[in-house]
This record gives C-alpha cells, sequence and structure tokens, in this order.
C-alpha cells in the first residue's frame, strides 16, 4: 500500500511541476478598425521595437514565417533596416515609425512589452480520497493523500501588437496579450507568435490565399 501511495505522490509533483512551468499566451483585448476585413494587405512589414537584437530577431522570424503565405510577402525591419551604431543609441520610437512607414509595404506590425510583473499564488493544503477503481489488480482500494500546499512565483508579461496601415498611418488593428511564466526567451516568443499570427488571421487582417 505504501508503494502504490508512493508511486502516486510522484505522479503528483510531476504534474504540479510540469502545470507551472508551461508557457501561456492570452489575448486580453483587441480593437479593429471596421473597414480592415475589406481590404487586402499583401506586404507587410513587421517590427519588434525593444533594444534586446536577438529578442528582436526571434520575435520577427516568428512572425514572418507564420504570416508569410500564398499572396502575402513578409519583411523583418532588422532586413529591411539592418541596425547601425546610430539606430542602437536612438529611442525615438516616433521617429522610427516614420522610418519604417517609408518602406514599401501596405501595413506595419510592430510589438513591445508594455508591463511585467511577479505575482505570488499559494495553493491551499487539501487531503482527499484516491484510488483504482477495478483495473490493473487494485480493485475496490482506497487510500488517501495530503497535499500540504505550496507557493508560486508567476511572472506575467504584457505586450502591445499594434498594426498601422503603411500609407495613412492610421492605427487598422490592436491587441492587447499576457504571458505567463515563460521557461524561455525562445517559447515565450514561439507562444506569442503563435497566438498573435492565429488573431490576426482569425480577423482578417491577413488573408492567406
Amino acid at each position: 500500500m505504501k508503494k502504490h501511495y508512493n508511486q502516486f505522490l510522484i505522479l503528483m509533483a510531476a504534474v504540479l511541476i510540469l502545470s507551472s512551468c508551461g508557457t501561456s499566451t492570452q489575448i486580453l483585448g483587441v480593437w479593429q478598425k471596421p473597414d480592415s476585413r475589406t481590404i487586402s494587405y499583401q506586404k507587410v512589414l513587421v517590427a519588434s521595437l525593444t533594444n534586446n537584437l536577438s529578442a528582436q530577431q526571434k520575435v520577427e522570424s516568428e512572425l514572418a514565417a507564420i504570416l508569410s503565405g500564398p499572396g502575402v510577402v513578409v519583411t523583418k525591419s532588422l532586413d529591411a533596416f539592418p541596425p547601425s551604431l546610430e539606430s542602437k543609441k536612438s529611442k525615438d520610437k516616433d521617429a522610427l515609425l516614420k522610418k519604417l512607414r517609408g518602406y514599401d509595404s501596405d501595413i506595419i506590425v510592430t510589438n513591445t512589452v508594455v508591463d511585467k510583473k511577479l505575482r505570488q499564488s499559494y495553493n491551499r493544503p487539501y487531503y482527499g480520497p484516491w484510488g483504482w477503481g477495478g483495473y490493473w489488480g487494485y480493485r475496490g482500494w482506497y487510500g488517501g493523500f495530503y497535499d500540504p500546499g505550496f507557493a508560486v512565483m508567476d511572472k506575467e508579461y504584457y505586450l502591445e501588437t499594434n498594426v498601422f496601415d503603411s500609407r495613412s498611418g492610421e492605427l487598422v488593428w490592436s491587441a492587447q496579450s499576457r504571458t505567463s511564466n515563460p521557461s524561455s526567451l525562445e517559447n515565450f516568443i514561439e507562444d506569442y507568435a503563435q497566438v498573435i499570427a492565429k488573431k490576426m488571421i482569425e480577423d482578417g487582417i491577413i488573408k492567406q490565399y
């Protein structure tokens, strides 16, 4: 009995560890210009507004890979405007957007981290029944387990993704998202890009023919 009890506790611990380490990106809100669904945007420029060059490369590459398709050509800002010493020093986002608008594209997709939060949560102790109900040789045996509770520190990152019309400069689509507990920078970016790109396609901003 003790053997099976210990095996169950090990299984429960593994489940808790895996669930606490998983990255999750959620869309918190979306705004869309009413007539944007009727317009076909074929040339897309993606630009990650960050001073972290490796993060910028990863974000732009992930979004470009997902959004590219028949009828849609996606260009990364790092390819259109390779980084220079002057660009690294500049933090004028308005000047950057003006520069991006000068590129031959229909829309500009930008993203930036707008907030970071650390939040501690506590899972309360629990005692309850457990057992196997008639399978694999443990017919009708029931025991119990006690979970003493544990504290978890959650990391939350809030991002804003905006889509601008390159010619008019108007905002045509905007989304706020939250990514929780990324295990790595790569995991964070991949999950974010998948969720945001899927939403853009669902809302008709990107039409892949």
